[in-house]
């Protein structure tokens, strides 16, 4: 009998459709559970059995489960943020390999996580937990500015901003306090954090865990759109950082996975370098988003995709030193003013340029655009790889001076 890896939702702009597609490579038969199929552009090309159920409910989830009978089911594993913690329960319940709810909860709330590291000493920046007005108003004299501000338990650069006055502060708090549910109808914790901003380059971290044991796969070059908001623009894989520089961000790492017990699997952190070393942003339970599972396999043949559905079927990876032969570089499509888009140009010179990987274009014409305030104002992307890091730098370069968006 094959056995199934059941899918509970996934994300909706990356790896969610190619997961299933890798699932069945390996020699699965994928089921993708969800609430609304539509979600999902290119579902019904993956071809996939799907149930659609109420995926934040444990009883309906486990329903489904029953019918594809448990026996036969491998792993069950999840791409979306919002359904990491429920994947986990489900998976504790039927004692199959992954993660416990709470080291998931810790990494998924962000004021929990912040006050973890606290107590295990990981460099992190000063932070406040704001869970209502009058908390706001009782650290006005301890909040220097600018300062971040971000909900605690949100995804994708959603409601995160570098406020530099106090009204910044005070409004946007507000409305993070006001939200009772995000974007999949999940009820919010309602609590802010207000975070100390820190200076200096960023970088993803990309890990993987194996019964608590953790291997650095590599280290990716992040860029940002401009202030006050955070949306990633692009990213350079492997980074080129000195080698006391590049192990001392893996250790940082490597003690904020240790003090939230995270085990299994991938795990996507940022980090910021400072003048005092390596400062832990955040700690993602999953897979990186942005395509930077696709820089990893391009540049290093290591297809974490394709390894992290194996760890959930309770398959040891077996790397021993992952090794890049390649430097790999995505830009993303965006907007830099609002109105409607009327053509993307160029982008039959652009696929015909050395080292072009993949060129996607997700947006339509007389779509309402706008410069991104979050993941989800992405237009498209392009992917490339060379030989050198500066190889690749010069050609995302290029790129992003060749296309042009006209915008009326």
């Amino acid at each position: 009998m094959k056995k199934k890896l059941l899918f509970v939702e996934g994300n909706t702009t990356g790896t969610g459709i190619l997961a299933l597609e890798k699932a069945k490579k390996l020699g699965y038969e994928p089921v993708f559970l969800t609430q609304e199929a539509s979600r999902y552009d290119g579902l019904p090309e993956a071809k996939c059995r799907v149930h659609v159920t109420d995926t934040d409910s444990i009883h309906e989830l486990k329903r489904c489960v029953s019918q594809e009978k448990a026996e036969a089911v491998a792993g069950i594993l999840t791409t979306s943020d919002y359904y990491l913690e429920i994947s986990a329960k489900l998976v504790q319940e039927l004692g199959l390999t992954g993660n416990s709810p709470q080291a998931i909860h810790l990494c998924r709330n962000k004021a929990l996580y912040r006050e973890k590291l606290r107590s295990k000493s990981v460099p992190q920046p000063d932070f406040h937990i704001i869970r209502s007005m009058e908390d706001l108003r009782e650290t006005r004299e301890s909040v220097p500015l600018p300062c971040l501000v971000k909900p605690a338990d949100d995804s994708g650069s959603n409601n995160v901003r570098l406020c530099f006055s106090w009204g910044e502060v005070e409004q946007l708090t507000s409305k993070i306090l006001k939200i009772e549910r995000n974007a999949r109808g999940q009820k919010t914790s309602q609590t802010v954090l207000l975070e100390e901003y820190i200076e200096g380059p960023e970088y993803s971290v990309e890990m993987f865990s194996w019964q608590g044991k953790s291997t650095c796969i590599g280290i990716t070059e992040k860029q940002l759109t401009g202030y006050p908001y955070f949306v990633e623009s692009g990213h350079v894989f492997p980074a080129v950082l000195p080698t006391d520089v590049q192990q001392e961000i893996e250790k940082t790492v490597k003690q904020s996975l240790e003090a939230v017990h995270f085990q299994f699997g991938a795990s996507h952190s940022e980090v910021k370098w400072t003048p005092n070393g390596c400062v832990m942003i955040e700690t993602n339970a999953r897979l990186a988003g942005g395509m930077i599972p696709e820089l990893v396999r391009h540049s290093t043949g290591v297809d974490l995709i394709e390894q992290q559905i194996l760890c959930a079927a309770g398959v040891a990876p077996h790397w021993k030193q992952v090794v890049p032969t390649s430097c790999s570089g995505i830009h993303f499509i965006v907007a830099e003013k609002a109105g409607r888009l009327s053509s993307v140009d160029n982008l039959e010179a652009v696929r015909k340029l050395p080292g072009v990987e993949e060129l996607m274009v997700k947006a339509q014409v007389g779509q309402a655009v706008q410069p991104p305030k979050s993941f989800s104002d992405r237009l498209g992307h392009v992917i490339v790889r060379g030989k050198s890091y500066e190889e690749v730098v010069e050609r995302l370069h290029k790129i992003s001076n060749m296309i042009s968006l006209k915008i009326s």
